[in-house]
């Protein structure tokens, strides 16, 4: 399937630099005729550019402390290549000012402790169009609180052309202030207030990971439910929190209503505490939780 798809990817992107070669096309007086064999070799990386869909796409997201992506060198060509082609990459620091100039953005090269790319010499086989490689990024190694980023370019490919606007990817892991490891305290009661000492009284390790800079997410360890947690940042002065139930969680437990959203009763970013409790039922039985969150 894979195969396919690169081949796949190999046809479109050679489609691209068609169209962009207007004197490829001959007019014969009744009909336009497409000249192929004028067509230049260019050697590109898939989910490469600024464009917000290769950006998305090159954000590193960990499930696990390691997070390791693929990186795809193409070979765009009228024809299979006859003999293997050699092509370089590496990383490419002199990428990121200019970005965050035109972007607007405060991304800073990530350390080369916190990833490893495992080949850095690549070649596209005789018959084929592509070759492919592997860079890991390390989660513990990385500052939650700050953005970073990790352009790979092409440096050299044997002589095939590079695309001006395919040539770099641009790895990012987007910081965020109150990012980073907590201890949650979950406490459900059976009933629609909190009458009475909770029926259930969990306390686990759990993450804020951030979505934007001023965003984050949180799944409860205990029943799965997904919230999202906004505010805004001044100066680092942080300020307007919200806290929102992801609906697609409601099935992780059990929920048949949410009969009151998710309301902060402590918000404190300063000792890295808080707490919130939201309502729902259960094919009509009421159900409170309350849950607080401590930076650890």
């Amino acid at each position: 399937m894979k195969i396919k798809f690169i081949r796949w990817m190999s046809l479109l992107a050679g489609i691209t630099l068609l169209t962009n070669l207007t004197s490829c096309i001959k007019d014969k007086g009744y009909k336009l005729e497409t000249d192929f064999s004028s067509l230049q070799d260019h050697v590109v990386l898939l989910n490469a550019g600024v464009g917000s869909a290769a950006i998305s796409s090159s954000n590193v997201a960990f499930n696990s402390d390691t997070a390791t992506v693929t990186i795809i060198v193409n070979l765009t060509s009228v024809n299979p290549p006859s003999s293997p082609v050699n092509v370089t990459i590496g990383v490419d620091a002199a990428q990121i000012d200019p970005y965050n100039t035109a972007h607007g953005t405060a991304f800073e090269l990530l350390p080369d402790s916190a990833y490893t790319l495992a080949n850095t010499a690549l070649t596209v086989p005789a018959g084929q169009q592509y070759a492919e490689t592997t860079i890991s990024f390390y989660k513990s190694k990385i500052d939650p609180s700050s953005s970073f980023m990790l352009p790979i370019s092409i440096v050299d490919a044997s002589g095939k052309s590079l695309s001006t606007n395919e040539n770099t990817r641009f790895f990012n892991i987007i910081g965020n202030p109150i990012a980073g490891n907590y201890s949650e305290n979950w406490q459900r009661w059976q009933a629609s207030d909190t009458t009475g000492a909770p029926f259930y009284n969990f306390t686990d390790d759990n993450i804020f990971s951030a979505e934007s800079p001023t965003q984050v997410a949180v799944q409860s360890v205990e029943n799965g439910a997904l919230f999202h947690i906004s505010f805004t940042n001044t100066g680092g002065v942080l300020s307007n929190f919200n806290v929102t139930l992801d609906p697609s969680s409601w099935t992780n437990f059990g929920a048949t209503a949410v009969l009151q959203d998710p309301a902060f009763l402590t918000v404190d970013p300063v000792a890295g505490v808080y707490r919130f409790w939201f309502k729902y039922s259960v094919s009509g039985s009421p159900r409170t939780v309350i849950q607080t969150f401590t930076k650890e």
